[in-house]
């Protein structure tokens, strides 16, 4: 006798058959837009931002909560897909679980806290260019046909969720802030999030004890506690002259951190090694402003004397 087919596992509404009557033009641009939720693309940004600070409209601190809200959804995202065990559709290119989508979870999760924790324009607006991104990343996943419209409507649902949880529990709400931030994170959320971020990894491994996503996220999450810990405040206040050689270091250094921590994910067999580089890498990425601080400090007493 054949199980039962749970309302979950036949989730599919047609979206499927219209997705595949597009013309192959509009599908192509849905395959560019759905990077905008790609995992590795999203760390970018967000060290990048870490690496700048205020620059770009978010203080280094915010953009270390970020990364451990970003952090916080692979471990949820990792965990919910192996508990609920449901496939992809059929006419999928990935292999892999399908509930719930972890573009949509991600592209939630770190979108939406950028546009809670950024200062610059009006929190408004904001909010709606980050739900206006994360539609769209939703809708990519369908249309190329990677996930049902069930998927990403759970993965907006649990991010938006999480994301309340986390500031209501962190840093709070503060509308009237005057820096135009919704929420200003301390050190203490900050790390509070990181450990957070450890330990949705580590509840996740039990059910899904050979990702490597997953042992990269943990690893991350391990090393930016300790790092963040140590150097939190002088990263946080630590000023950068952008200057040419400062701009190519921290270049370089970002580039060669993140390479080696998502070519190591892809490449390596050994979740243990995974982790170590992702410790590493986070360790590297979060001292980096103290680092570029101290070279600019440096040349300045060198031409003095």
């Amino acid at each position: 006798m054949t199980a039962p087919v749970t309302p979950l596992a036949s989730r599919g509404v047609g979206e499927i058959a219209f997705a595949e009557s597009l013309p192959e033009a509009v599908a192509s641009v849905f395959w560019v837009l759905t990077h905008l939720g790609n995992p590795y693309l999203l760390l970018a940004l967000v060290a990048l931002a870490y690496l700048l600070g205020d620059r770009v409209g978010i203080s280094r601190r915010s953009a270390a909560f970020a990364l451990g809200l970003g952090l916080c959804a692979i471990g949820l995202t990792v965990g919910l897909k192996h508990l609920f065990g449901l496939p992809r559709p059929p006419v999928s290119y990935r292999d892999g679980l399908g509930f719930p989508s972890g573009h949509a979870l991600g592209s939630t999760t770190f979108w939406g806290g950028v546009a809670v924790l950024a200062h610059r324009g009006r929190w408004r607006r904001r909010l709606a260019l980050a739900g206006g991104v994360v539609a769209v990343v939703a809708l990519s996943r369908v249309l190329i046909g990677v996930h049902y419209l069930a998927d990403v409507a759970a993965g907006v649902a649990i991010g938006v969720a999480f994301l309340a949880a986390a500031f209501a529990l962190g840093p709070g709400f503060a509308l009237d802030d005057p820096t135009g931030a919704l929420a200003a994170p301390t050190r203490r959320h900050v790390t509070a999030l990181f450990g957070a971020a450890l330990a949705f990894g580590l509840a996740a491994l039990l059910v899904a004890p050979g990702e490597s996503e997953l042992f990269l996220g943990i690893g991350t999450a391990a090393g930016a506690v300790v790092a963040w810990h140590r150097l939190g405040d002088r990263a946080a206040t630590a000023t950068i002259d952008l200057s040419g050689r400062a701009l190519a270091v921290g270049g370089t250094g970002l580039a060669v951190v993140l390479g080696a921590m998502s070519g190591t994910a892809k490449l390596a067999e050994s979740g243990l090694l995974i982790a170590l580089v992702g410790a590493v890498g986070a360790a590297c990425l979060l001292a980096l402003p103290v680092v570029l601080a101290r070279t600019a400090t440096g040349e300045s007493e060198t031409r003095s004397s």
